[in-house]
């Protein structure tokens, strides 16, 4: 039986996922019987597909030394969902001008959240703006909630309500294929509050999607099919193997990440799939 290879290439790794019949594609086999699927599901597949696409969004838009933001207000406010879009919005006005004035290109996902106690606020993965950027960020979303300077002086945060990281391709002496991130902007929003308020339907709907700007290279994988023979070569060999020897399915350079390394049977489509990362290959200490 024939596989489908798809490889998402970015400078941050290579993804390759693999979608053939059978439990291994060997010949002769059948396709494992297909089931209906249940509302929870297709709810986890629609979360990992999220996952994925904000992934390879960030993979190919962003790298080392990039903002992550949180853009934050003081404890006990109140917003409707409304307010602190057109919040954001000025704010994101405000960084254009900076970022035009400076011909720097300006590319940004975010996800607005409620936390566990009901405060709300937004993530940002956003471009860097030169060697101090930086310093415009809070100043932008002071003027964006029409905030005063004291006003965030006094604020609970030392940092203001602006808190500012940084966008890491190599942490906790790894490399990072972008995961955690991506996983953070799209993970699922808690229906209930530590109180035990219940979020509203509709407002629940509204904090957990996520936007980004217009300018982002959006990911055109690879397609190659192969016969069920090469990918039997695969399996056999293993993620040891395809470390250890020299072979098409893994790029000069790089690495297969030993932790990308998914395999098994879609209990929906009973469709078999493989999945790994390359990343490359760096020293502990760099």
């Amino acid at each position: 039986m024939a596989y489908t290879e798809y490889i998402y290439e970015s400078p941050w790794c290579i993804e390759h996922v693999f979608y053939w019949e059978g439990n291994y594609g060997a010949k002769g086999e059948k396709r494992s019987e297909r089931r209906k699927a249940t509302p929870e599901q297709i709810k986890k597949q629609n979360q990992r597909n999220k996952e994925n696409r904000i992934r390879r969004l960030i993979q190919l838009n962003f790298d080392e030394g990039d903002y992550w933001l949180t853009l934050k207000y003081p404890k006990g406010t109140r917003k409707a969902f409304e307010e602190v879009l057109e919040d954001y919005k000025r704010f994101i006005a405000i960084m254009r001008k900076c970022y035009k004035a400076k011909e720097t290109a300006f590319k940004y996902i975010y996800r607005v959240e409620i936390g566990r106690r009901g405060g709300i606020h937004i993530h940002v993965v956003m471009s860097r703006l030169g060697e101090d950027g930086y310093k415009k960020l809070s100043g932008a979303w002071t003027r964006a909630r029409k905030a005063t300077d004291l006003e965030d002086m006094l604020a609970e945060y030392t940092d203001g309500m602006t808190h500012i990281d940084y966008v890491h391709r190599f942490k906790d002496g790894k490399m990072s294929d972008g995961r955690e991130l991506a996983d953070y902007i799209a993970k699922e929003q808690p229906d209930t509050l530590d109180d035990g308020t219940k979020i509203p339907e509709d407002k629940l709907k509204q904090v957990s999607k996520y936007g980004c700007s217009r300018n982002l290279i959006r990911p055109v994988p690879v397609k190659r099919t192969y016969s069920h023979w090469t990918m039997r070569r695969i399996l056999d060999t293993g993620v040891e193997g395809l470390n250890t020897t020299i072979n098409r399915h893994r790029t000069d350079g790089y690495i297969i990440d030993k932790e990308s390394w998914v395999q098994g049977i879609n209990p929906i489509t009973g469709l078999s799939y493989l999945h790994y990362t390359e990343i490359p290959a760096r020293r502990k200490k760099e």
